[in-house]
């Protein structure tokens, strides 16, 4: 089973890609086939839905590929980033009748919940199945120490959750 991390934000000094690693790392543990989409790589062509440029054709590729999907970001304005909205537009088909697993990241207290909201809508509207559960990283500075380990324990259980989540859905989808 494949499972990619999608890294929403493309911004300098993102605190959200330590939560990609860290949910990367746990996808692995499962011994599923995991690595990270990050939208800094389909920034170029982020409006072309035409899947001939070879970085449209690459996540394409990658996204079809995928039995479900654990999204990142972070929460911006309420919302969530542009760049990440622009990736997913790139696409349509391929991202249908998968579920997606949401982390927001924020450095506020309340974990990027209103990006969650938002982001599901986007899910539906894509014909992904986004899951219920999703994980909140508030304080983001926080949660990691200088090696880049989470120090809440807490968050291991949640990703253990929504993994476990995803890949029963993933598994009744694929039938």
């Amino acid at each position: 089973m494949y499972i990619p991390i999608i890294l929403g934000t493309a911004r300098i000094g993102r605190q959200s890609e330590k939560v990609a690693r860290f949910m990367l790392a746990e996808v692995l543990k499962y011994g599923l086939e995991s690595e990270i989409i990050d939208v800094r790589d389909f920034r170029i062509e982020a409006t072309d839905n035409t899947e001939t440029g070879k970085q449209a054709r690459r996540l394409a590729e990658q996204v079809a590929r995928a039995d479900g999907f654990i999204i990142v970001s972070p929460e911006y304005n309420r919302g969530y980033p542009g760049e990440l909205k622009m990736m997913l537009d790139m696409l349509y088909k391929q991202y249908a009748r998968k579920p997606a697993g949401i982390c927001g990241v924020s450095s506020g207290p309340f974990g990027g919940a209103r990006m969650i909201q938002q982001l599901k809508l986007v899910c539906l509207g894509l014909h992904m199945v986004p899951l219920e559960d999703a994980i909140y990283f508030p304080r983001v500075e926080e949660l990691f120490d200088d090696t880049g380990a989470i120090t809440s324990q807490t968050h291991y259980r949640q990703a253990k959750r929504l993994i476990d989540a995803l890949v029963w859905h993933a598994g009744v989808l694929k039938e």
